[in-house]
C-alpha cells in the first residue's frame, strides 16, 4: 500500500503539470497566429508622444525667445 501523503504529492503534482502544460498550449496558440504581437496592436502615430529630435520641422531650442526661471524681465 501507498505511504501516507503520497498520494496527494501524486495529485498534486499531476495537477501542476496539467496547468503548465495547458497555459503552455494556450501561449503557444495564442502566439503562433499572424499578427498577435504587441506591436500590432499599438497606435501607427502616438499624438502624446515626445517629438523626434531628428525632425526637420522641429523648431531649434536655441531659437526663439527662452522660457522658465530666472528668464524674465525682473530676473538678476
Amino acid at each position: 500500500m501507498m505511504d501516507t501523503g503520497l498520494g496527494a504529492v501524486i495529485f498534486l503534482t499531476f495537477c501542476i503539470i496539467v496547468v503548465f502544460g495547458l497555459g503552455a498550449f494556450l501561449v503557444h496558440r495564442v502566439m503562433t497566429r499572424p499578427g498577435t504581437h504587441i506591436g500590432s496592436r499599438l497606435p501607427k502615430h502616438d499624438p502624446h508622444a515626445e517629438a523626434d529630435p531628428t525632425d526637420p520641422d522641429r523648431p531649434d531650442p536655441d531659437d526663439g525667445p527662452e522660457t522658465g526661471p530666472g528668464t524674465g524681465p525682473r530676473s538678476p
